[in-house]
């Protein structure tokens, strides 16, 4: 990948917010790899401190938004279930579905994501929400200056090898951001994949507390 295409992956990745066989895991050490995988995706995908600083500056977050009524029970509800043990547990049960066609694979996708790309993604999603709230541009390249070339090649190989689509796919990234595309298609596709992640979190809270949906009811 040329630096210009790396350069292309972080600049969208900060607008979101060759392995051989692998046993399958005992049911304990299955449970082992779906905490582990767990917490590289929470690192990968920074939505928990993103929501915990949302919380931490209105008290009334986030029920300001909402066109419908919230008790004081289904906001508490709603702000623990949008915090980072909330989205962790919503990143657990996600992971717990994928493992059970992909335990095979799961060693090879955590050692992947360890070995760099979640911290070095990470970085990217956490320096585009800086840049966004304090009005200025996201600089990708601040963020590549610091990281190391295990990140690098693990950033990369996460993006373009076939073998994780899946493992993109439960990321919430997919293949919205490729090399490919251009830098305005790239930067859209950020954008457009951190608002899905904020819907689909918010969607999720309001059935979990049992907030009807604008429109739910006639």
């Amino acid at each position: 990948m040329s630096t210009h295409s790396l350069r292309k992956l972080c600049l969208a990745a900060s607008l979101v917010l060759a392995a051989g066989p692998v046993v399958a895991a005992s049911p304990a050490g299955l449970d082992a790899q779906v905490d582990r995988l767990t917490d590289a995706l929470v690192v990968l995908m920074p939505f928990g401190r993103l929501l915990d600083e949302a919380a931490g500056r209105d008290p009334a977050w986030p029920a300001q938004g909402l066109d419908v009524q919230v008790s004081a029970p289904e906001l508490a509800c709603l702000r623990d279930e949008l915090s980072s043990p909330g989205y962790r547990r919503f990143t657990h049960a996600r992971v717990s579905r994928y493992a059970d066609t992909r335990a095979a694979r799961l060693e090879d996708d955590i050692e992947l994501l360890e070995s760099g790309a979640a911290e070095l993604f990470g970085k990217l999603v956490l320096a585009g929400a800086e840049a966004e709230s304090n009005g200025t541009e996201a600089d990708p390249d601040a963020v590549l200056a610091g990281a190391t070339k295990d990140q690098i090649r693990s950033f990369e190989v996460f993006f373009g090898e076939v073998q994780y689509r899946e493992l993109r796919e439960l990321a919430g990234v997919g293949d919205r951001l490729n090399q490919e595309s251009s830098m305005e298609a790239n930067e859209k596709a950020g954008e457009e994949m951190g608002t899905a992640m904020a819907v689909t979190l918010m969607k999720t809270a309001m059935e979990t507390c049992g907030v009807d949906l604008p429109g739910g009811k006639d």
